[in-house]
């Protein structure tokens, strides 16, 4: 089973005892497992509240009531159409709008550093500059130059696939915002079956990004 199937079955409630225990046993162990679940978890509520928003019913019930006098019977099923559209409308706006979120073990220097940052050689050290000042450029917005840090971050041929996939991950999105649509969609799609990846990036970060560069393309 993948994981994102067996996250999700514990996320709806479908496994068993046994099954619920080994998955907390794993989520303990498993930082990335456990913020997938965290994030797979923000979605469902973000739909279930747009089934049950009190204030949406209420004032369903209001507009039938108050029908210009009239006493009508609106069937049924056009309440789930619209229910069921309002899900889909927030769920859209939700991989529209939301910001991809990377793991933030790159900024672990015992992770992508070799060497202690105070003996790091010269050139080195500007390629982590480099990286680092491309993370708060996106921050601020400042895509374009966001785009050349992390370009210049993959010109060195010396990075562990950890933190080269790091920089690509991040490279998409600053090319994404900026509004490079091709560059993004090439980079991403070495990604998309990539079953040995060491920079692991969440589904629901994984469909924001495909979402939106998509959306781009058709607007």
């Amino acid at each position: 089973m993948e994981e994102h199937e067996w996250i999700e079955r514990y996320a709806l409630g479908r496994m068993s005892v046994e099954e619920n225990l080994h998955f907390e046993d794993e989520i303990k162990k498993d930082v990335q497992l456990a913020q997938e679940l965290k994030e797979l978890q923000e979605t469902y509520r973000l739909i279930k509240e747009a089934f049950l928003e009190e204030s949406a019913i209420s004032t369903i019930q209001r507009l039938q009531a108050d029908d210009s006098g009239i006493s009508k019977t609106v069937p049924l099923y056009r309440y789930f159409f619209l229910a069921a559209a309002s899900v889909t409308i927030l769920f859209i706006s939700y991989l529209s709008l939301s910001m991809p979120e990377f793991p933030d073990s790159e900024n672990d220097f015992t992770v992508v550093r070799s060497t202690n940052a105070t003996t790091m050689p010269p050139d080195q050290r500007i390629i982590f500059d480099q990286f680092f000042e491309g993370q708060a450029h996106i921050v601020e917005g400042q895509y374009v130059m966001a785009v050349r840090n992390f370009e210049k971050v993959l010109e060195s041929d010396n990075l562990r696939p950890y933190f080269r996939e790091a920089a690509q991950w991040h490279l998409i999105v600053a090319y994404l915002k900026s509004g490079d649509l091709a560059r993004a969609q090439q980079l991403y799609k070495r990604f998309e079956d990539c079953v040995e990846c060491e920079y692991q990036v969440s589904s629901v970060n994984r469909w924001k990004i495909w979402w939106q560069i998509h959306w781009k393309n058709l607007v």
